[in-house]
């Protein structure tokens, strides 16, 4: 998805009249996963048939993800260049990411993390179609590139309050998809979205390269500062860099901080030695990263069944 995101998208831009064959087949490529870096990663394996409740949700970078995944297996078969084609992508650029993405998994090999066909925790190349652990990646990575709105809005709200919408570039930009129509949460809910970059058009800001965030948990566990802050009616308050608000009990609080300590203390231990970091973790933090797998799909779980 990183290396999806530092080029330009490897969509071609269509004709006017082939406009509306070229959104769906971005929405296809999505895999229902309302991220268009999913969705370009996806096209560098390939699926011949998404199930029609997949189109209901798209991600720009997790569609970048599906393009590259297809874009492979085309490769093998070698009918990269009609598939491309076919999907509205541009050939010369969807190669390029797929260089990119080799030298950037060649350096990493060499600074001692695991490759990436090794097996493990860490390894998600084949677990693609779990959006949960790719969604808390974008969050941590695009942070604080992060807008919300609420009931019956239709553009969002950045961090530095400046009104936005989705750019039309974005897969979700596409009229079928939830994030181009009003918003639905419940009243007392917010809606949020990750965005690579903010763009300042005639009218007003345009956000592209982004991401529906289904749980706003990878905020908490992931993102910022994070403090507990006493509420007068018995409740406590979590506090992403004084900005970010969510209102739980005192318990589930405390719980979150701890998690949150302990995520960040093994990601030190990885960072720090990443040939053998795996060796050295002990039985209690193995148990922290089955839990957050755990705690991740729970949630991701609970929003799909609101939709």
């Amino acid at each position: 998805m990183a290396t999806a995101m530092s080029y330009k998208s490897p969509f071609a831009l269509p004709p006017p009249s082939m406009r509306k064959s070229a959104d769906l087949a971005r929405v296809k490529l999505s895999n229902g996963s309302e991220s268009g870096k999913m969705m370009n990663i996806s096209c560098i394996y390939c699926t011949f048939s998404t199930p029609s409740h997949y189109f209901s949700i798209a991600e720009d970078q997790i569609t970048s993800l599906n393009v590259l995944k297809q874009r492979d297996i085309m490769a093998k078969r070698g009918s990269l260049f009609g598939w491309c084609k076919a999907n509205f992508l541009n050939f010369s650029s969807i190669n390029m990411i797929a260089e990119l993405r080799n030298n950037a998994s060649r350096e990493l090999e060499s600074l001692g993390f695991p490759p990436s066909s090794a097996g493990g925790f860490h390894n998600r190349n084949e677990d693609s179609q779990r959006l949960t652990f790719n969604q808390a990646a974008i969050c941590a990575g695009l942070y604080p590139n992060i807008a919300f709105r609420r009931s019956g809005e239709i553009n969002f709200s950045t961090i530095s309050n400046k009104k936005a919408k989705v750019h039309m570039s974005s897969v979700n930009a596409v009229k079928s998809q939830p994030l181009s129509n009003k918003c639905k949460v419940a009243e007392n809910e917010i809606e949020f979205l990750l965005f690579g970059e903010l763009v300042k058009g005639k009218t007003m800001f345009t956000m592209d390269h982004t991401s529906h965030l289904a749980s706003p948990l990878p905020l908490i566990l992931f993102c910022g500062e994070l403090r507990i802050n006493p509420s007068e009616d018995g409740k406590a308050i979590l506090s992403v860099d004084d900005w970010l608000r969510f209102v739980c009990d005192p318990e589930t609080a405390s719980s979150l901080v701890i998690l949150r300590q302990r995520i960040d203390s093994i990601f030190a231990l990885m960072t720090s030695d990443p040939a053998n970091y795996a060796c050295a973790m002990t039985p209690q933090q193995n148990n922290v990263v089955e839990t957050l797998d755990k705690l991740l799909d729970f949630a991701f779980m609970v929003y799909q069944k609101r939709r």
